[in-house]
């Protein structure tokens, strides 16, 4: 409520309270007179009833004068008091008093300044004191830090649920898909990239790389964990929207209990590797031609001279010629296509060793849904190893599977393991005919896709990847038996890996060398109202526009925001995008933003600019002051684009008339100011966006002391704000 709103209903209280006792009064003594006195107060009042009017109104305006004397002087310096002697306790210990009241309440504003003055100093004491303790901790931390930062793989730490806890700059890099848009903006997105994932904290993971990847290898990391395993890592490879292959290492992240408590992703750009070693496949297949080429005109030549040793001189010396022409052929090939060293790799992805147990355990519990296996190791040994990609391998072993079921309308009761020489046999036994080759061919040029959404590979590209091939047999031993086969190349190898990772383990404790605090953080629910205000992420913007009038026409020129998330601005997650509005900006708006026509030549429309807007936002509050005039102009623009902002709203304007009702000043310098906060660029949409999260995150705990805590609490605070009332 208003403070003058205030004054006028504390008047009309102590008026009617006055007025009640003296009518009151009067109605008692007259009743206590007998009537002829009754009747000398009447004359004597209609005689002299100007005389009584003058006095009443008299009365009546120095009970007035002081009213509004002890309301300035007291009522409304106490309210101040209060308010400001909150800010000082909070969020700005050096801001002072500066009251204007009766001498009372300036000898207590002088009071309480003294002791902010003494508290500051012991505060500042204290601070020394604590920097100094912490200096070794922080410089540890630094160097984890720029390690992590300069790290050539990339990095990301998520917790149970995908979200992002940590990452590094080569993670953000080759992570972010982005594709080009017509003309280019400003600022964080000045190069004309417009990303279709982000790469930041508590985004979600699941937005840049395969759902599907990520939980199968957290699966079979969960399988290895409850084999006691020593090497529970996985790998998977992500190919990005620009055709990037990166190769990923999933190691889990165990708390003091050995329970899950996240999972680390680490990427390497394999692309370059991939393409090399393509060129060297092609290049080897052409000397395989030009090899069978020459060998052969070379063993046709030996074959006849020796099938005809009294041949003609000119006829030997036509067949010696060919042999030495095929001899220098071959050894140019020798020195010039063989000098550079580089392995072979046939598979398009690399291929990691796991244990051919592994692989049919592992086979065994996927194929639940479509077949009740029985698995039966026989002949092989504990150590035999196989060269998979884990992942891409067994999801072929279901669609065989599944065809199975589907065409040959059978189903695989038992898996029979089995390593005669350097194979490993994979055998899925049934009861019925062996499948015929041309169905086993029809299967191999199928797609995946038929059983598992969005893989693109057919049956015959995994098993090439392999080195691996299929293939219908008949059962010796029983009759009515049949089995395809899967024969599988053997990895020999006795010792560790070198790869081999150890399993991350939290303390009880966090460690000394850093002070993160990564896997106690509060999940996403979809309660979002019910969340207490500091843990929740936010999204502070604001717009500068053409005019403010969003109905007669005015467009959105530039756009702000900057991400908030664990009471923290996150400047390098923001955005400052310049738009252009297809008309001019008038002269009076240039005066405010600086923002002219020259500027805004060739930047990107709102119809590009606010779906990027909208996915920067999601699965966050929405922060502005005066929010009601930008979610207007955003408003106007949902017909023409397609996009609706459905995000919670709170106005930094509403929520200081809560933390701040005897204030009737609710501008953002003014709040700032108040605050202790220093706006550096005032009327840009990024700058007033960055001193609006900073007001804000200065009022939470203002807001705490209100009794406002949740969001919910907040949004029907902000309700009652004559502010609410505003319409644009």
């Amino acid at each position: 409520m208003k403070l003058d709103n205030k004054f006028w209903l504390f008047a009309l209280v102590c008026i009617g309270v006055t007025t009640a006792i003296s009518v009151t009064l009067t109605v008692i003594f007259w009743q206590q007179i007998n009537p002829s006195e009754q009747q000398l107060l009447m004359s004597l009042f209609k005689g002299q009833m100007w005389y009584f009017f003058s006095i009443g109104v008299f009365l009546m305006a120095a009970f007035g004068f002081t009213l509004d004397w002890f309301f300035r002087f007291y009522i409304i310096p106490l309210s101040q008091l209060i308010e400001e002697t909150r800010v000082m306790n909070t969020v700005n210990p050096a801001h002072r008093l500066n009251i204007d009241g009766s001498r009372d309440v300036m000898t207590l504003s002088e009071l309480i300044n003294t002791l902010a003055d003494q508290c500051e100093a012991a505060i500042y004491v204290i601070d020394q004191t604590v920097e100094s303790a912490k200096a070794k901790t922080e410089a540890e931390k630094n160097i984890l830090a720029t390690i992590m930062a300069e790290l050539t793989q990339g990095v990301l730490v998520c917790d149970t649920v995908g979200r992002i806890l940590l990452y590094n700059r080569q993670a953000q890099r080759v992570l972010n898909k982005s594709q080009k848009t017509d003309a280019s903006g400003d600022g964080e997105e000045g190069n004309g990239l417009t990303p279709d994932g982000f790469v930041g904290l508590h985004r979600s993971v699941y937005s840049l790389i395969d759902k599907h990847l990520v939980q199968y290898a957290l699966k079979n990391i969960q399988r290895k964990l409850d084999q006691e395993k020593e090497n529970a890592s996985a790998h998977f490879v992500v190919v990005t929207s620009n055709r990037r292959q990166l190769h990923a290492e999933t190691l889990p992240v165990l708390d003091e209990n050995k329970r899950f408590a996240g999972f680390a992703l680490i990427f390497t750009d394999i692309t370059a590797q991939l393409e090399h070693d393509g060129r060297l496949n092609h290049q080897l297949k052409r000397m395989a031609k030009t090899l069978r080429s020459s060998i052969a005109a070379m063993r046709s030549a030996v074959d006849l001279m020796i099938q005809f040793p009294d041949m003609a001189a000119d006829q030997k010396n036509k067949f010696m010629q060919i042999i030495s022409s095929e001899t220098q052929s071959l050894s140019r090939m020798m020195r010039t296509e063989l000098t550079e060293p580089a392995a072979y790799t046939k598979s398009r992805w690399p291929l990691s060793p796991i244990l051919a147990t592994d692989f049919i355990a592992t086979l065994r519990d996927e194929a639940m849904a479509i077949a009740a296996l029985t698995v039966n190791v026989a002949e092989c040994d504990a150590k035999c190893m196989i060269r998979v990609d884990n992942y891409s391998l067994i999801l072929a072993m279901l669609f065989v599977l599944e065809k199975l079921k589907e065409e040959c309308k059978v189903t695989c009761d038992r898996c029979r393991l089995t390593a005669p020489g350097n194979l490993v046999q994979v055998d899925l036994i049934y009861q019925g005919e062996p499948v015929k080759i041309e169905t086993l061919r029809k299967w191999n040029d199928q797609p995946l896709a038929e059983f598992e959404k969005d893989c693109s590979l057919t049956l015959r590209e995994v098993l090439e990847h392999h080195h691996a091939e299929i293939w219908p047999y008949a059962e010796e031993q029983d009759g009515n038996d049949a089995c395809l086969r899967l024969f599988i190349p053997m990895v020999q190898s006795d010792r560790a890996s070198e790869e081999l990772r150890q399993v991350t383990l939290l303390p009880k404790n966090r460690p000394e060398f850093y002070d993160f605090d990564l896997f106690n953080q509060v999940g996403q629910t979809p309660e979002m109202e019910k969340r207490l205000l500091g843990e929740l992420n936010y999204t502070v913007f604001d717009t500068e526009t053409t005019g403010l009038d969003p109905r007669g026409g005015d467009e959105i020129i530039s756009i702000g925001a900057i991400r908030v998330v664990n009471g923290r601005l996150l400047h390098t997650e923001t955005i400052n995008q310049l738009v252009d509005p297809r008309r001019s900006v008038p002269a009076e708006s240039i005066k405010y933003h600086g923002i002219d026509d020259q500027m805004l030549k060739a930047k990107p429309t709102i119809e590009k600019v606010l779906p990027f807007f909208h996915r920067f936002t999601q699965n966050t509050v929405l922060v502005a002051h005066n929010a009601a005039f930008d979610m207007r102009m955003l408003q106007m623009k949902e017909k023409e684009t397609g996009i609706r902002f459905v995000n919670p709203v709170l106005d930094t304007m509403h929520l200081s008339t809560i933390v701040h009702p005897a204030h009737n000043d609710h501008t953002l310098d003014t709040i700032a100011q108040r605050l202790g906060i220093t706006i550096s660029k005032r009327h840009d949409a990024l700058g007033d966006a960055i001193a609006t999260g900073e007001v804000f995150l200065k009022m939470i705990p203002l807001l705490n002391e209100k009794g406002v805590y949740t969001l919910r609490e907040a949004l029907i605070a902000s309700q009652r704000s004559y502010y609410a009332s505003l319409k644009y």
